[in-house]
């Protein structure tokens, strides 16, 4: 399958400079509808979407994505730029499958300045470059395209997750063409999970063990990880049993495939418990229903045996986790901490599985009733007084305060509030502040993960013990009000109808990257991925990136 989608890739790069030209001769005589039509046929095409079963799964996507589409600034075309492009299938792929994919931050990049963008330029295929950006000459993409281009990552997803399969088959000496019993699935799907949780993609027969060893020596959650996967695994077994290949002592290979697949489905919002038993811990120590634990409580719980809140200072502020607003009593953001980088668990080369954002969900629910990009203060206001959230109970009336800043954000545009601007972002952190997170201005905090900030600093991310003393011990009493409207007026949307620069690198050509580094891999294996794999997770990091120990 993965070498089949690579021939695709590379069928389309070899014939483009052809088809290019056509399609541009075709495009003087043909109206816009009849030029995205053709070359959504050839993408369908190659994605082997005349079958009804991928036709069903698209409508399923599509159906998905239309109210955040729906609510999106659209261009001149009626179509979705870069930016939003991306932050509709971040949303997509959170809310379908718990992944957040690489390169598609809710808060957006700013591609132009990529350091390394004139390089890949150079090196993606076509495929993506050619049937989505060139052929519907920079219209952006409209909902069909963008469900397309969802199918295509999913696609990739699939993949990967077959090809780590592969590797855990090598690794234990068993062909594809054998047939296993429970026992050696699940010894094979332990393995499989191991290089997922440490963000592998390679495994040797020599180090099966000492890998499998170590994760269950450093990760607490390890047994409990395993439980889900034999349970996911019984299930897909039990769901198939007409299937001669899913006979429980007569497993194939196909039958492993779809056990991955399924856990790779699940495994986000499984994992997800220890978000919210993180969130829970955070609020026990609130500061007076602010969404904020005092810095001198976040190391006092520390201290007190609480591991899990020893970042230092300065991963904290590069984590966005910090709120210094009063320099003299820095406190901690409940959900900026809680959905912060330093919680992500598992990583594979296009996603990662980290906590999810609460207030992701909430949004969603306000698209779905505007539907459309902005609204009026007032409604607004409507909407959330009956918006309930985990720890916000509704209905219930909002106070002055809240009322008094959306209409100043609807005074900066017009008397109405657009739902994706950074503005309205601050005041739905202040609406549910342990939900929603602050939203820095951009380029004020760098998310890393653990590992990140380790190579890139040469720091630990811990603070000391004596550090942490130091600010306990010099903290004085801090008043509520300090942090009841945090504010800033930087407004950032994440839309606009300006065009982007043709220097930087936009997303679609992110997309082939991605592409065009997996049938990397796929042709020549483990070297190409440790080449081409960015912010790898390692096993001796394990522990830290679970939250479980000090770093």
């Amino acid at each position: 399958m993965a070498l089949r989608f690579c021939l695709v890739l590379a069928l389309f790069g070899s014939v483009d400079a052809s088809l290019r030209g056509k399609l541009h001769a075709a495009a003087g005589t043909m109206s816009a509808e009849q030029l995205r039509e053709t070359v959504l046929q050839e993408v369908m095409a190659a994605l082997g979407s005349g079958n009804r079963v991928t036709e069903q799964r698209l409508k399923v996507i599509e159906d998905a994505a239309r109210p955040s589409f729906e609510a999106m600034p659209k261009n001149e075309f009626g179509n979705l730029e870069d930016a939003a492009a991306r932050y509709v299938l971040h949303r997509l792929f959170v809310q379908r499958h718990a992944m957040y994919i690489k390169g598609l931050e809710a808060s957006g990049m700013d591609w132009k300045n990529m350091s390394t963008s004139e390089v890949l330029q150079d090196h993606v295929p076509s495929f993506v470059l050619s049937l989505f950006e060139d052929r519907l000459k920079g219209q952006g993409l409209g909902l069909h395209e963008l469900t397309v281009l969802a199918a295509t990552l999913e696609h990739l997803i699939h993949d990967e997750a077959v090809a780590r399969l592969s590797v855990v088959y090598q690794a234990h000496n068993v062909s594809q063409q054998d047939r296993v019993d429970e026992r050696v699935m699940q010894e094979l799907i332990d393995t499989y999970m191991t290089i997922f949780l440490v963000g592998r993609q390679d495994i040797t027969a020599s180090s099966v063990a000492d890998e499998r060893a170590a994760v269950v020596e450093s990760y607490p959650g390890w047994h409990d990880t395993q439980k889900f996967t034999m349970q996911v695994r019984s299930s897909v077994v039990a769901a198939q049993a007409a299937d001669a290949e899913f006979s429980p002592g007569n497993l194939s290979f196909r039958a492993a495939t779809a056990v991955v697949e399924e856990i790779g489905e699940r495994y986000g919002r499984w994992q997800d418990s220890e978000c919210r038993d993180l969130k829970s811990l955070l609020t026990k120590i609130e500061h007076a229903g602010t969404g904020r634990v005092l810095l001198k409580d976040f190391y006092g719980s520390a201290l007190n045996g609480n591991w899990q809140f020893s970042e230092s200072v300065n991963y904290l502020r590069e984590l966005g986790a910090l709120d210094e607003s009063d320099p003299a009593n820095p406190a901690v953001l409940i959900p900026n901490y809680v959905n912060s980088q330093s919680n992500c668990v598992a990583s594979s080369s296009v996603y990662s599985v980290c906590c999810i954002n609460e207030c992701e969900a909430l949004l969603g629910h306000l698209e779905r009733r505007v539907a459309a990009p902005e609204a009026s203060p007032e409604q607004i206001v409507s909407l959330v007084s009956e918006l309930p959230s985990a720890t916000v109970p509704a209905p219930r009336t909002l106070p002055d305060s809240l009322k008094s800043r959306i209409n100043e954000v609807a005074s900066h545009h017009d008397g109405k509030v657009p739902l994706h601007g950074r503005l309205f972002a601050q005041w739905l952190h202040h609406a549910y502040p342990r939900e929603c997170p602050f939203p820095h201005v951009a380029g004020k905090t760098i998310p890393m993960t653990a590992d990140e900030w380790m190579q890139v600093r040469g720091q630990s991310v811990s603070a000391t013990k004596n550090e942490m003393e130091r600010i306990v011990e010099k903290s004085t009493a801090v008043a509520a009000s300090k942090f009841e409207m945090t504010w800033t007026a930087d407004e950032e949307l994440l839309a606009s109808s300006k065009k982007p620069a043709s220097g930087g690198m936009s997303f679609l050509r992110y997309v082939g990257f991605l592409l065009a580094a997996f049938c990397a891999v796929m042709a020549f294996g483990g070297d190409a991925w440790k080449k081409l794999s960015v912010a790898r997770r390692h096993n001796t990091l394990l522990p830290c990136v679970h939250k479980q120990h000090a770093c």
